[in-house]
């Protein structure tokens, strides 16, 4: 890689966070989204479609809810994808990399929350001034400590350690990227299992079998069709929920 591309790789990779900020998060952190913008970046669009798509299998139920910090999954995904690519490793170097990656790299975002707790401070002193213009300000000051905690930490490992990570990947022995690629296979199942703990409510949970059975015994169906009867039933759900409210 380049410098260019690490800076590219880097300045995205920031920047997917601020967008939770300023767009209302959508999403565009989740490695089904960086691995294939990587990937192009790189010269490789589907090698980082294919990481993407599994290393999103993996931190599925990493979610950040009220104010957990999870594994970042970010930079996990970021680090992950560039050095599988330069590497060749392919899927099985990105699971080395991403994994302990994005555990790290969540300590950089409790060092940012941290810091950010100051801007807190300095808001409560411009709101009881009636400044507005102020709070604006330190809104900006913690989203910036965030941006450049997610900058600066993918910057350097691509930069300074990218070469050091592809040489210690081509030397792994062969029957370790096998055990390696078995973990891997399993992954998944972790993470669904992460994000069955988030949305195992009883009341809903039936709604989960009822698609994993219309996956597992109709196979044409699809994902895209389990997808659609999920959407309509949210609408009918909700225009049911407006109804019995009174609302229109």
């Amino acid at each position: 890689m380049n410098l260019f591309q690490v800076f590219i790789i880097s300045l995205i990779t920031g920047l997917v966070y601020l967008q939770r900020r300023a767009l209302g998060d959508c999403q565009l952190e989740r490695p089904i989204v960086l691995g294939p913008v990587i990937g192009w970046i790189l010269g490789d669009f589907n090698a980082g479609l294919l990481i993407g798509a599994n290393l999103e299998l993996v931190f599925m139920g990493a979610q950040a809810i009220g104010g957990s910090v999870p594994s970042n999954v970010a930079i996990g995904s970021a680090l992950g994808t560039a050095v599988a690519i330069t590497s060749g490793t392919g899927l099985e170097g990105a699971m080395v990399v991403a994994i302990p990656a994005a555990v790290l790299a969540s300590t950089f975002e409790m060092f940012a929350k941290t810091i950010s707790a100051f801007a807190v401070h300095g808001a409560d002193k411009y709101a009881l001034n009636d400044n507005s213009n102020g709070i604006i300000l330190m809104m900006w000051l913690g989203n910036l400590v965030h941006f450049l905690a997610y900058f600066i930490p993918t910057f350097l490992a691509l930069w300074l350690g990218a070469d050091y990570i592809s040489n210690m990947m081509n030397v792994i022995p062969a029957n370790v990227m096998a055990g390696v690629k078995a973990v891997g296979a399993l992954l998944p199942a972790l993470g669904f299992g992460l994000l069955l703990n988030n949305l195992g409510r009883k009341e809903i949970l039936g709604y989960f079998f009822i698609g994993f059975a219309l996956a597992a015994y109709i196979p044409s169906f699809g994902v895209m069709g389990i997808a659609f009867i999920g959407i309509a039933y949210v609408c009918v759900w909700a225009f049911n929920k407006l109804q019995m409210n009174g609302g229109n």
